[in-house]
């Protein structure tokens, strides 16, 4: 390695190496450090980011990311933007804007070798993820910006949106937490269908109500939304979309193959007609402390728009269900006294330990059977933190029973979960079993977005926003012919609200793919037939100066000499933070953390118990094992096994109990995964002495993960 690269790798790793050991990097602005040795003065400046939805073509959104950059040296300067691109997208177009005068670029090969190129052109290129599951990126190039010289970059992205009941939406990834020359802020816009329209939009559950431009942290990962129209005339629930990308060929000759990629996402699904409406509202700790007051305000703009003569009941559930409304009341959706105090009867009560779906479902079904409904419809609004100990098939057959003879009601999931909204709801979920095995409808939504505006006004379009959505897509096939090939196993379902990318190869002539599935249990089917598309370019170039831009794209996309493999791995790594959090510690939990609470929650209250037996019974004694399962800190089941007691004690057994719910994890509060736990005690009863009690160490098997989420 010559002196003056080895320099440079040096002063590059310097100046860059805070930015790997303290908080983390997602975008990064790059400039040649040797020629910039000031420290703490950053000569080229990102002084905008704008994220501008432009529209949606059907599956793909129209998506500009602007930036505008500034030179404040006295020197031309190069630089290299390195951004983070939403989940999925592909980089189509740009364009370069000085004086206010835009320049659209052109496409463009990619050279091998580091090298200057003509001043005033600018290159991109999309990067492909390192680890299947990260997010893709664009890395932009700048050569020789003139001083005190300012421009803005435009790239054109297609991005897969998600729908969730009547309204697109689109994840912005992190910027990061240290954004060193990067805009303090993120303005989104979500232009409208014409010139001079302002759309109504959300950005992280905050209206526009009028706004042309909302802002975000650009640390935090942003969802915007906006409404969803369908003008299909197709009005299947299962809708898909194949894209196939040919090989590339010499002029005239008919590509071998290429790669296909196919989109699949459920639709609206006909709301249903009621005569009877029964809310069940989880009460447990998972739970939001607003999530009653969100769920409330959007049933009360529902019960709105429903006819007067529905009548409606309410049921709150943690470890027990309880209703809400006395006796066999059963008051109409306009029952503005009865809604009164089912909201007192909600604000008076606390959340609790435990959530017990069974029990609120049967008591769901005896009130239905009371109430004597022909088209009851049973709505549960939950965070959809579900014990696995109760199975899906269970839960099913106690329903059932419940309603003895009445009209099997429909049912609908309303699930409320911040961090389930980023990522949506998997198909290996137990919110989506339970759903499945009911042949429910399940929806994942932010409640309070339905709720009341700021201005008063009522939100509209309930009724086709929460009881539009669709059952569970459940075993899902792919029907490929043998010339095709998936790049990775589809997953076995599908829930409203996300849209399933999958990708693969093909040799011969383009394939068509069958899909088959079940919804609520009746089989559907769908041919997904071939369009083909071009495949993105492999680098744009774009100028805002003299240059040519026909030698400019002969020449293709280089990164510059200086920009080193130091200042890429930042980057590269800066990307890879951006999928995965940005280092967002989101306290998981551990074996450590679940042995420290078991030892102050539940250990002092079973010897408690235990001493208490004994003025019972002195003989009394043997081991007991704690079983319970644990989400986002809150104990959600609890079962003692006590057959390895000397013999029954009722008491003894039913404190025991008490002690395993007295478990509370308040450190657990944002791991969004679901645990086991088997905690075995000894009581040894006092032969001649004191009573003694030792607990065995949680070892392998004794902590279970049921359900680990990827990364989101």
């Amino acid at each position: 390695m010559s002196a003056a690269p080895r320099t440079l790798a040096v002063a590059a790793a310097l100046v860059l190496g805070p930015l790997v050991a303290g908080p983390a990097r997602a975008d990064n602005l790059h400039i040649d450090v040797q020629s910039n040795p000031e420290r703490n003065f950053t000569p080229v400046q990102e002084l905008a980011y704008e994220a501008i939805v432009a529209g949606v073509d059907g599956y793909k959104v129209d998506l500009r990311l602007r930036v505008t950059l500034h030179n404040a040296s006295k020197r031309r300067q190069d630089a290299v933007l390195s951004l983070a691109l939403p989940r999925d997208a592909e980089l189509l177009g740009l364009a370069v804007a000085r004086d206010g005068t835009w320049s659209p670029g052109r496409a463009a090969g990619v050279a091998v070798e580091p090298a200057h190129r003509a001043s005033g052109t600018v290159f991109a290129r999309a990067l492909a993820p390192a680890v299947a599951g990260d997010l893709p990126a664009a890395e932009v190039v700048v050569f020789n910006l003139e001083p005190e010289v300012t421009i803005q970059l435009e790239l054109q992205l297609k991005v897969p949106p998600r729908l969730r009941a009547d309204r697109w939406e689109l994840e912005l990834p992190s910027r990061g937490d240290d954004r060193w020359g990067l805009a303090p802020e993120r303005r989104v816009v979500v232009q409208g269908a014409r010139p001079g329209d302002i759309p109504r939009f959300w950005l992280d559950d905050r209206p526009s109500d009028g706004a042309g431009v909302l802002l975000s942290r650009p640390e935090d990962r942003s969802v915007v939304s906006w409404p969803y129209k369908h003008v299909s005339k197709d009005r299947g629930i299962l809708d898909g979309h194949l894209e196939i990308l040919p090989d590339p060929t010499p002029p005239g000759v008919k590509a071998s193959g290429g790669r296909f990629r196919a989109y699949l996402r459920l639709g609206a699904a006909p709301p249903p007609r009621p005569d009877h409406v029964v809310v069940v509202l989880d009460r447990s700790r998972s739970t939001a402390p607003d999530l009653h007051r969100d769920a409330f305000a959007a049933l009360t703009g529902l019960f709105d728009e429903l006819p007067p003569t529905l009548t409606f009941d309410a049921i709150s559930f943690a470890r027990t269900a309880r209703p809400l409304l006395e006796g066999g009341e059963f008051p109409s959706v306009r029952d503005r006294g009865a809604r009164d105090r089912v909201a007192a009867a909600l604000d008076a009560g606390a959340r609790e330990q435990g959530t017990d779906l069974a029990a609120a479902l049967a008591l769901a079904g005896r009130r239905i059977a009371a109430r004597d409904a022909h088209r009851p419809l049973v709505v549960v609004i939950t965070d959809g933190m579900l014990p696995a100990g109760i199975g899906a098939q269970q839960i099913g057959h106690v329903f059932s029973d419940s309603l003895t003879k009445a009209t099997r009601p429909e049912l609908l999931f309303i699930v409320d979960e911040p961090m389930m909204l980023r990522g949506g709801i998997t198909p290996q979920h137990p919110i989506t079993s339970v759903a499945t095995a009911l042949g429910a409808r399940i929806s994942l939504e932010s409640l309070a977005q339905h709720a009341r505006r700021s201005g008063g006004e009522p939100p509209e379009g309930l009724t086709e926003a929460l009881l539009a959505a669709p059952a569970v897509l459940s075993d899902l096939e792919l029907q490929l012919p043998r010339r095709a090939v998936l790049d990775e196993p589809a997953p076995g379902g599908l829930v409203a609200g996300n849209v399933l990318v999958v990708r693969g190869h093909y040799t011969g002539a383009p394939p068509s793919v069958g899909v088959r599935g079940k919804l609520a249990g009746v089989r559907t089917s769908r041919t997904l037939r071939a369009v083909a598309s071009k495949p993105p370019p492999a680098a744009l170039v774009a100028s805002f100066g003299v240059a040519d831009l026909d030698r400019a794209a002969a020449d293709g996309f280089t990164r510059p000499p200086w920009f080193g493999l130091n200042q890429q791995r930042v980057a590269r790594l800066g990307i890879t933070w951006a999928g995965r959090g940005n280092g967002d510690e989101r306290g998981f939990l551990d074996e450590k953390i679940f042995r420290n609470y078991l030892g102050i929650r539940v250990f002092p209250r079973a010897r408690a118990c235990f001493n208490k037996a004994l003025t019972r019974d002195q003989q009394l004694g043997g081991k007991v094992v704690f079983e319970l399962e644990v989400g986002k800190g809150e104990v959600m089941l609890a079962r003692v096994d006590t057959a390895g007691l000397n013999h029954r004690e009722p008491g003894f057994e039913a404190c025991l109990l008490e002690a395993a719910w007295a478990l509370e994890i308040p450190a657990g509060r944002l791991d969004d995964q679901i645990y086991r736990l088997r905690y075995p005690v000894v009581f040894n009863p006092p032969a001649g002495g004191r009573p003694a009690m030792e607990d065995d160490p949680l070892g392998p098997g004794t902590v279970e993960l049921i359900l680990g989420l990827p990364n989101r």
